[in-house]
């Protein structure tokens, strides 16, 4: 009775509107959000919301919140910029997970390119693994780059998720944030007002002429929770997003608590069970599901 009970909590609770759109208030402003639950076509976008390109990269069932995006090595997905993405001023905000061990070797996690320019990979914006930490930049129209790094005190293990975001404004300077929390900034006006074509995951270029994982640049991950805002966001906005799988999390165990009541040992470790499945202040939502039928 109470498994079953539980069962119809849980389920109830993925199959209901909750779960069809973030239970965090977001913030003004929002151009393009890929939730990757069921499809990588946007569900909200200021432009075109069909893909691009696609290779390599598949849908999972075990996202920070609900799916996710698992991008092969040698994958590449891509977007059009044109009103998804503006170059003066905006803040790319997801959650990424390493999926393989991490190491000192750099790699590319997120990029969008210029519609013209005269640089070889034409890279507008860039997020990058750095071998102990992140590194972020966007370019300006006379190829000067606003770059920020930051070292992690611990290299994150390789199933852990952790919300990046990246703020630019040409007559301010640009932000990198980690897990809600501001890590770098660097103060700098730049000229960054400019067309772009494409924005996505590729080892080693996005261009109008070529999207490609390559050679040396073959290294994927996961991603979920892609959202790109018109505006640079401010620290509070970024920790709320950032906040948004753990407050998923506190309410689907708030349901089962409420539906235990007290009802004895076999709900309450029921409810332990479901706690034991947090993975870095995240639900395995998937897994919510399969033992609640069990």
């Amino acid at each position: 009775m109470i498994r079953r009970a539980f069962a119809a909590a849980a389920i109830a609770l993925l199959a209901g509107p909750a779960w069809a759109e973030p239970t965090v208030a977001e913030p003004c402003g929002l151009l393009f959000r890929v939730s990757a639950d069921k499809t990588l076509d946007a569900e909200v976008a200021g432009g075109d919301a069909a893909l691009n390109f696609r290779s390599g990269v598949d849908i999972i069932s075990d996202g920070a919140i609900g799916g996710a995006a698992r991008w092969s090595d040698q994958g590449y997905v891509a977007w059009k910029a044109p009103r998804n993405v503006l170059a003066a001023r905006g803040t790319l905000s997801f959650v990424w997970r390493p999926r393989t061990p991490l190491g000192e070797a750099p790699f590319a996690i997120f990029r969008a390119g210029f519609a013209d320019h005269s640089s070889w990979d034409m890279a507008f914006l860039r997020i990058d693994w750095n071998g102990h930490g992140f590194d972020a930049f966007v370019t300006d129209a006379n190829l000067s780059r606003v770059r920020v790094s930051w070292r992690m005190d611990a290299i994150p293990a390789a199933t852990d998720w952790h919300h990046i975001a990246f703020a630019w404004n040409e007559t301010q300077g640009v932000q990198l944030f980690v897990d809600g929390r501001e890590v770098a900034r660097e103060l700098q006006k730049a000229d960054l007002d400019s067309g772009l074509d494409q924005f996505g995951m590729a080892g080693r270029v996005m261009s109008p002429h070529h999207v490609q994982s390559r050679y040396n640049f073959m290294r994927g991950s996961d991603l979920d929770e892609i959202r790109v805002y018109d505006h640079a966001l401010n620290d509070g906005d970024v920790a709320r997003i950032a906040a948004e799988p753990a407050v998923r999390t506190a309410e689907i165990l708030a349901a089962l608590a409420i539906e235990d009541g007290a009802r004895g040992k076999r709900g309450r470790a029921l409810i332990a069970l479901h706690q034991a499945m947090l993975v870095n202040g995240r639900m395995r939502i998937d897994e919510i599901a399969r033992r609640a039928q069990a």
